[in-house]
């Protein structure tokens, strides 16, 4: 249930994401609406945080470091932050350049790889089921990339029936 929520909600951001960021009236640049988000993903972060108990374990964990060992965690966080930082900011350009539907292929097909590349590193092993699961996402995204890249241009016929006459990219409208 938590994996389809998260599916869920991860599509309706891209969508509500490009809606912003191609608003006919005022569309927002990409810093705009970071600028614009940020801080209400990390009210919700910490809030989350809150209500898990995690400050009084980040204190207590905190306490017992050296200075040292602070100073080390403080770098690794300010890293992961402008990783972070970078990460939405190439997503969000994406975004705007693409369509939610594409962005949202690509979010899939970098999750398999990503579990993918976890099976390559740690020597996991997968069922049967769980396999067939990111072959048939990562044939889903190789098909989809096709019809992008090589799908036909449609004319109408006398009859009403679309002909496919010659390679042209498709937009997202064309697919669905």
């Amino acid at each position: 249930m938590i994996t389809i929520l998260g599916t869920i909600l991860a599509a309706v951001k891209t969508v509500l994401t490009n809606q912003l960021q191609r608003s006919l009236s005022s569309p927002l640049h990409t810093l705009d609406l970071l600028l614009r988000m940020s801080p209400l993903a990390c009210l919700q972060s910490v809030a989350w945080a809150a209500v898990l108990g995690e400050p009084t374990s980040l204190m207590e964990f905190v306490s017992n470091l050296s200075l040292e060992q602070q100073l080390h965690l403080s770098g690794k966080l300010v890293v992961n932050g402008a990783l972070a930082f970078a990460l939405n900011y190439v997503s969000f350009t994406a975004n705007e350049k693409t369509s939610p539907l594409t962005m949202t292929v690509a979010a899939n097909l970098k999750q398999c790889f990503s579990i993918v590349l976890g099976f390559w590193i740690f020597d996991l092993q997968e069922g049967w089921i769980g396999a067939l699961g990111i072959v048939v996402a990562l044939v889903g995204g190789a098909w989809y990339a096709k019809v992008e890249k090589f799908g036909g241009s449609r004319s109408q016929t006398k009859s009403g029936s679309v002909e496919v006459d010659s390679p042209v990219k498709l937009n997202e409208k064309e697919i669905v």
